[in-house]
């Protein structure tokens, strides 16, 4: 196996393991549990994002991949290996989730994202925020201007999920992660607007990807943005 393998390889654990804690770490935290329930996603980014960003980036979210895709940081192939790591990591964090804490007599509905606004279409416009806010702040810390701030990039991230899951919890779940919502429904075998958190999310990403390049950075490369 040649050195490119190996990196990459290693790149795709990271990833494997991002998603894991994070499904992990949200998923032990009950959605009624409100304030503490959004600082346990949040908390679980900005570890992870500390922990795996120098190797991987960090990506955690496939929407992220998505967005690394369209500006050209991550190769195409590498950007969906990435995502089915993510894929992966997610279903194993939530089955360690479930198998520690679910217990008899708990709803069934298990870490379930489950659509309480009415009417439900303000769910759409919800996930289409709150995700776009996870995939612009990371759009802006892949920036050039943001080089020498390295060292706080985790904690902002992870304020940035902790703040749009504090808004969408009560309406949504706050999913901005397709697969986040994916493995709890499996289990659950609830599919009530499950399109919603599969669909909406990744096709965030897509149009704010591409905004972000073709409107921001107007079609340049992320290391030229600036010349």
């Amino acid at each position: 196996m040649g050195k490119f393998n190996k990196e990459l390889l290693v790149k795709l654990l990271c990833e494997l393991l991002a998603s894991l804690f994070v499904e992990f770490i949200g998923c032990a935290m009950p959605v009624q549990a409100g304030m503490h329930y959004a600082f346990s996603w949040g908390a679980g980014v900005l570890a992870s994002t500390q922990a795996f960003r120098i190797v991987s980036g960090a990506h955690i979210n496939p929407c992220i991949s998505i967005a690394s895709m369209i500006l050209q940081n991550v190769e195409i192939l590498d950007g969906f290996l990435y995502i089915l790591m993510q894929l992966i990591g997610s279903a194993l964090g939530y089955g360690v989730a479930y198998g520690l804490y679910f217990k008899k007599g708990m709803s069934t509905k298990f870490c379930v994202t489950v659509v309480r606004i009415d009417p439900w279409w303000k769910s759409i416009l919800l996930e289409f925020y709150m995700t776009g806010a996870w995939v612009f702040a990371m759009c802006a810390s892949w920036h050039t201007s943001n080089e020498k701030l390295l060292e706080s990039i985790s904690l902002r991230i992870g304020l940035v999920v902790v703040a749009a899951t504090l808004v969408g919890t009560e309406a949504t779940g706050a999913s901005m992660n397709p697969f986040r919502s994916l493995w709890p429904a499996v289990v659950a075998q609830y599919w009530d607007y499950i399109w919603i958190y599969l669909v909406i999310p990744p096709v965030t990403a897509a149009l704010l990807g591409v905004c972000w390049r073709f409107l921001y950075l107007q079609g340049k490369d992320e290391s030229k943005a600036e010349e």
